[in-house]
């Protein structure tokens, strides 16, 4: 039996984007930067309901079929992210998608009977740890409260879009005063009886409101990377992993929670793969069987 480990601390969520045409500026074959970061901004806000100071785009971009490259969006309150654009076709239409910067170390250990050496190369695949939660204070009974509706049915529309996971339900505390800045966490309930925490910030002082779900978040994606190059690395074999059904791209699971994944390699074997989270922050270790 073979082990592998990195940091896997989930991807924070956010809202992705859609697409966009037109932007070949009127004399040379590059994109208009300028009308890209308006429209990206517009979006944003659209969106997420949250206001974006600016968005920086890289300028002089030609235009390349297929070819991506990252746009940096702040908010009003300084948070960044990356907007990842593509190029859909060589007319100028392209479309984007926002997600927080990821990045992560990894490292794997060999169970007793491998002396295997570890790679020592890196990865993204991780968020920066969730801010402190919180739950509102008591409430004023004059002061103006959030539409706690609203709040839940975007969280749920939108976790259930991103993540692919169907969501049963979301809870957020039945009364929370309007205040920028205000923080309080919600429950989103998946069907399958999983949950996980979405931390709500409002964004301004009349009820704009930006979320994210952060801890207890694992990227299919990212586990069947490290598989494949833990096998490459350990056995010389060239595999092809596979998580999950094919369709839901994420799953929730804490320390001590363990899922099953397999690799196939060249000849049509199948190698059973089993990934253990070792910490709420997202530390998964994955063990082989050849």
């Amino acid at each position: 039996m073979k082990s592998y480990n990195f940091n896997h601390n989930s991807l924070r969520l956010a809202c992705k984007g859609v697409l966009l045409t037109g932007l070949l500026t009127a004399c040379t074959p590059t994109l208009n930067s300028e009308k890209l970061e308006a429209e990206i901004q517009k979006g944003i806000k659209e969106q997420t309901k949250t206001e974006v100071k600016s968005v920086s785009c890289p300028k002089q971009i030609k235009v390349d079929k297929g070819k991506k490259f990252e746009c940096t969006a702040e908010a009003e309150d300084g948070t960044k992210a990356t907007v990842t654009v593509t190029q859909e076709d060589d007319k100028g239409n392209v479309k984007w998608n926002l997600e927080p910067t990821t990045a992560a170390t990894k490292s794997d250990t060999d169970s007793s009977d491998s002396q295997d050496t570890a790679p020592e190369d890196s990865q993204d695949s991780s968020d920066a740890p969730p801010s402190p939660s919180s739950q509102p204070a008591d409430i004023d009974p004059n002061a103006p409260l959030l539409d706690i509706d609203v709040v839940e049915s975007t969280v749920k529309e939108q976790f259930t879009n991103q993540a692919g996971i169907p969501v049963r339900a979301v809870d957020c505390p039945d009364k929370v005063a309007i205040e920028a800045n205000g923080k309080f966490d919600c429950t989103v309930t998946a069907t399958d009886g999983k949950t996980i925490t979405a931390m709500v910030t409002q964004t301004d002082d009349k009820g704009a409101f930006s979320w994210n779900a952060t801890k207890g978040l694992i990227s299919y994606d990212k586990v069947e990377n490290l598989i494949k190059n833990g096998i490459q690395d350990q056995e010389k074999l060239a595999v092809t992993p596979k998580c999950g059904d094919g369709t839901v791209r994420f799953t929730i699971a804490y320390k001590g929670d363990t899922f099953s994944c397999t690799a196939e390699d060249p000849n049509g074997k199948t190698i059973p793969v089993n990934v253990s989270v070792q910490s709420d922050e997202g530390q998964v270790q994955v063990n082989w069987n050849l």
